[in-house]
């Protein structure tokens, strides 16, 4: 059981590098735009936190992500010093291209287990959150 949790831990991750290579993206980059969009908007710290990065490399990510249009800078009302990260249309669209991809997947292994992998997954991500706070504890 563990060793097919870890074929698709290390499957997500081939696809999760081929879908930010063909976004022309790192793929923190990818999973930032992830975040943002689950959110609405974000702010660099949370971002930082998120995929564990220094403030010094978010930064960095943030910059190039808005070079490339991919999000924008806007003032965060509750920090004047501070900024919220927003996707921009090309960085939607990447990040609808990186969901469709998986729609497509589990939907199509969905049907070949008679519709329980929602179930399934949401089992196990409950599993998950319970055990990271069992570890923290």
């Amino acid at each position: 059981m563990i060793s097919a949790f870890d074929a698709v831990v290390r499957a997500n991750a081939v696809l999760v590098r081929q879908l930010s290579a063909r976004a022309g993206v790192h793929e923190n980059a990818l999973r930032a735009l992830v975040l943002i969009d689950d959110t609405g908007y974000s702010t660099p710290t949370e971002v930082a936190g998120y995929l564990g990065l220094t403030s010094g490399a978010v930064t960095n990510m943030v910059d190039r992500m808005t070079a490339a249009g991919l999000v924008e800078r806007a003032p965060n009302p509750n920090d004047r010093r501070g900024s919220l990260l927003r996707l921009r249309p090309e960085g939607d669209a990447v990040v609808r291209g990186y969901r469709q991809r998986y729609a497509d997947l589990l939907t199509a292994v969905d049907a070949t287990h008679d519709g329980d992998l929602v179930t399934l997954l949401s089992d196990l991500a409950t599993s998950l959150y319970e055990q990271a706070g069992d570890a923290e504890g």
